[in-house]
């Protein structure tokens, strides 16, 4: 291991020591962690999930959760044996950044140390919940995409998909890239590869328990539009002018909003998400660099922020979804983007868990930091699908290369 990987992580581990120790960071009053201790519990007691228990979670998220629980279903047990797992985590995704940071024209050095700052940033949510494991897979994938291994790089994010959904929407540009560099048939090959995790492991799901495993995909489309999401904000400003009434719903784990036409914003946040994965995947196969490894990981990251901004559910541990965005823009220098995803960090660091009562009970200043937040990540989507977008002046020397190349000028 380089040596600059040691302070760095030292930094990284004493934040995750704050997390544990000093408030406001080690504030964790509101947690997935009872959730996941039961499900461990039930697996360390030899139940399968899906057949002999209710499991909202894709089929490869089971031995996430699992592994802590083998040294103790107690909370406190689970607690710390959980914490230590996602502090191990945080460290892969440190190096991961710092390698892909390398490997696209970045500073290795400020990858790390912005990594090393996640506890910080994120707080407790940031070891309470398992969404390091996928963004942890994300991050393989991508660097395997730019080490030229497309078929292992695409068979990850088909791992990935099967711990927490996401990391499906790097896939159309992982592919628009491939196709954009002539790699067709690393393309469909690697699609297929995909298909075949996510089609093997969903099958045998299916199979252990075809109920169960309906049961969860109908838990997830019947959930409502979450309270903290960017279509919850547009049906609360709605209901502010008068024009419908939100009531809040609690129900699938969390709050959520009923309005007269939140089927209707539900729709097209589902709309909006496509729009924003088809924009980043056509600027990931276009302009005069459209084979730099920079803009593939750039517009992988993009997506995968404009899934957790546009959609339906936006839970507060979904920024660390959004957390290698803004460290890899740090070590791009690419200053306006590093500075909308920290602002979106921080303030969902101040509104929760502290004061995520204040936001349900609709306290101004509270739904004034959730509105801001959501209006950063949406400004990081822009930033970012301006930094993909070919220069003029460059777009004319790259049309202009083939005619200087054959003597025509």
């Amino acid at each position: 291991m380089r040596r600059d990987v040691w302070p760095a992580a030292a930094l990284l581990v004493a934040g995750w020591a704050l997390t544990l120790r000093v408030m406001p960071w080690s504030d964790e009053r509101i947690n997935d962690l009872g959730v996941y201790r039961g499900f461990a519990a039930e697996m360390v007691a030899g139940g399968l999930p899906y057949r002999d228990f209710f499991f909202e979670y894709p089929p490869l998220s089971a031995p996430v959760l699992w592994l802590p629980g083998v040294f103790g279903t107690g909370y406190e047990s689970y607690r710390i044996s959980f914490a230590i797992a996602i502090l191990l985590l945080a460290l892969v995704v440190m190096l991961l950044l710092a390698a892909l940071a390398e490997r696209t024209g970045g500073e290795r050095r400020h990858a790390l140390y912005a990594a090393a700052l996640m506890p910080l940033l994120c707080g407790a949510m940031l070891r309470t919940h398992f969404d390091l494991a996928p963004v942890a897979i994300v991050l393989v994938a991508l660097w395997l995409l730019c080490s030229g291994r497309a078929r292992l790089g695409l068979a990850a994010l088909g791992i990935g998909a099967l711990v927490k959904g996401f990391p499906l929407v790097v896939l159309p540009v992982a592919l628009a890239w491939l196709v954009g560099r002539g790699l067709r048939r690393e393309a469909w090959q690697g699609a297929l590869a995909c298909a075949a995790v996510i089609g093997t492991l969903s099958l045998a799901a299916l199979a252990l328990s075809p109920d169960g495993a309906i049961d969860t995909l109908r838990y997830h489309r019947e959930r409502p539009v979450q309270v903290e999401s960017t279509p919850a904000v547009a049906l609360l400003a709605l209901d502010a002018v008068g024009l419908g009434r939100a009531e809040l719903v609690s129900s699938h784990g969390s709050e959520g909003l009923d309005h007269p036409v939140a089927g209707v914003a539900e729709g097209l946040s589902a709309a909006l998400v496509l729009i924003a994965v088809g924009l980043f995947s056509a600027a990931a196969a276009r302009g005069p660099d459209q084979g730099s490894e920079r803009r593939l990981v750039l517009a992988a990251l993009a997506a995968v922020t404009a899934f957790a901004a546009l959609g339906k559910v936006l839970s507060p541990q979904f920024l660390v979804w959004v957390y290698p965005l803004g460290a890899l823009a740090f070590a791009w220098r690419m200053r306006a983007l590093t500075g909308a995803v920290a602002l979106a960090l921080a303030l969902t660091f101040v509104e929760f868990p502290a004061h995520y009562l204040d936001y349900l009970s609709r306290e101004g200043t509270i739904v004034l930091v959730v509105v801001l937040r959501d209006l950063a990540l949406l400004a990081a989507l822009g930033l970012a699908l301006a930094r993909l977008q070919p220069r003029r002046r460059e777009d004319l020397l790259d049309r202009r290369r083939p005619s200087v190349a054959a003597g025509v000028d």
